[in-house]
C-alpha cells in the first residue's frame, strides 16, 4: 500500500520477544526487564496480522527480536508466516549464538537469509560489549547458517570505539556480505553514537584501497530491499554497506513498519505514533484489525528526527522496539 507521502509500504519487522542472550551495552545491558509472556503477541496473533498486512501489500518480512531463537517454536512460527499466500521473503536478524542449533531448521521452514550481528572479533571487546563469552558459538553460527545454504550478511554497530579492519578482514576470508549501521539515539545507544559512516568509510579506503558506490541492479537485488548504500572497495572481493540513518537520511524510500513482541505497530523510530494490535486482537475488535492497519501506516511520518533528538517522542529502549 501506499502512505501519504506515495512511499509503497510493503516490509513488516516483526519483533518476537524482547529477550535476549546477550546483554550488549547498547541495547539491553544487565537490569532489563522482559514483559512477560502474557503479554506478548502469540504465533496465531502474529499470522493473522501477517496475512492481513499481505492483503495490504506486505510481501516482505524480517524476524527479530531481542534475540528471535530464544523464542521457544520461533521455526514453527515462520513455517506458519512461509505457508501465508503473498509472503516473498522471510529473513530474520539475530546475534548468531543459537545458530549452530537452528541453521538447518531455519532453511527448510524458508528462511531466504539472516543477517548476524557482530561487533568485534576480539573476545575480551566481545564480552564488554555483550557480558558474555559467546564469541565461538556466534562464529561457529555463521559456519552452521552458510552449511545450511542461508545467505548470511554481517552487521556491525559503527560504535565510537569500533575497530573496522578485523571485520572486513573477516568477512572477506569467509566471502560474506558486511554492513556497518551508524549508532543511533534511541534508548542506551544514545550513550554510543560516534562518527558517522561517511568517516567510517574513508578510514576503510586508507587499508581497503578506492571505494565505489555499487549501481548494478543486478547485483544490489541479491542484498535486499534493506537501506544499506554498498560499496566494492578495490581491495576487497567482497561488498561493504553502509546504513546511515543519521548522516545519510533515507526516509524518503522508507518502505517499512515495525511490529513489537508486544503488538504495537510501528511506524518510525523516532516517534511513539502507531496502533495497539493485541489490544485489536484480543477485546473483541479483529473485525477492524485491516481498515486500523491501513489507516495506521497511511499516517507513516514523512521523515525521523535523529539529528534533533529533542524532538522524538519515543521513550522505550530499542530491545522493547524491536531490532
Amino acid at each position: 500500500m501506499l502512505d501519504r507521502y506515495g512511499r509503497v509500504i510493503n516490509y513488516l519487522r516483526i519483533s518476537v520477544t524482547d529477550r535476549c542472550n546477550l546483554r550488549c551495552c547498547y541495547c539491553m545491558p544487565e537490569g532489563v526487564q522482559d514483559v512477560g509472556m502474557k503479554n506478548i503477541l502469540t504465533f496465531e496473533e502474529i499470522w493473522e496480522i501477517v496475512r492481513t498486512g499481505v492483503n495490504l501489500g506486505i510481501t516482505h518480512i524480517r524476524i527479530t527480536g531481542g534475540e528471535p531463537l530464544v523464542r521457544k517454536g520461533c521455526v514453527d512460527l515462520i513455517r506458519g508466516i512461509r505457508e501465508i499466500p503473498g509472503v516473498e521473503t522471510i529473513t530474520m536478524t539475530t546475534n548468531g549464538v543459537l545458530l549452530g542449533n537452528y541453521g538447518k531448521q531455519l532453511k527448510e521452514a524458508g528462511v531466504d537469509g539472516v543477517n548476524i550481528s557482530l561487533d568485534t572479533l576480539d573476545p575480551e571487546e566481545f564480552y564488554k560489549i555483550t557480558g558474555k563469552r559467546e564469541l565461538q558459538e556466534v562464529l561457529a553460527g555463521i559456519r552452521a547458517a552458510k552449511t545450511a545454504g542461508l545467505p548470511v550478511k554481517l552487521n556491525a554497530v559503527n560504535r565510537k570505539e569500533l575497530d573496522p579492519i578485523p571485520l572486513v578482514r573477516y568477512a572477506q576470508e569467509e566471502n560474506l556480505p558486511l554492513r556497518f549501521i551508524e549508532m543511533m539515539p534511541v534508548g542506551y545507544g544514545k550513550k554510543y553514537v560516534g562518527r558517522s559512516n561517511e568517516e567510517l568509510r574513508e578510514t576503510l579506503e586508507a587499508v581497503c584501497g578506492k571505494a565505489e558506490c555499487m549501481t548494478n541492479r543486478e547485483e544490489l537485488s541479491r542484498m535486499g530491499s534493506g537501506p544499506a548504500v554498498y560499496y566494492q572497495f578495490s581491495d576487497l572481493k567482497v561488498p561493504v554497506g553502509f546504513i546511515s540513518a543519521i548522516h545519510g537520511k533515507f526516509c524518503d524510500t522508507c518502505n517499512r513498519v515495525r511490529l513489537t513482541a508486544e503488538g504495537y505497530l510501528k511506524l518510525c523510530l523516532c516517534y511513539d505514533e502507531g496502533a495497539d494490535l493485541r489490544r485489536v486482537l484480543r477485546e473483541g475488535e479483529k473485525e477492524n484489525l485491516r481498515t486500523i492497519m491501513e489507516q495506521t501506516i497511511f499516517r507513516k511520518p514523512a521523515a525521523h528526527c535523529f539529528e534533533h533528538p529533542a524532538e522524538m517522542t519515543e521513550t522505550h529502549e530499542m530491545i522493547k522496539i524491536g531490532g
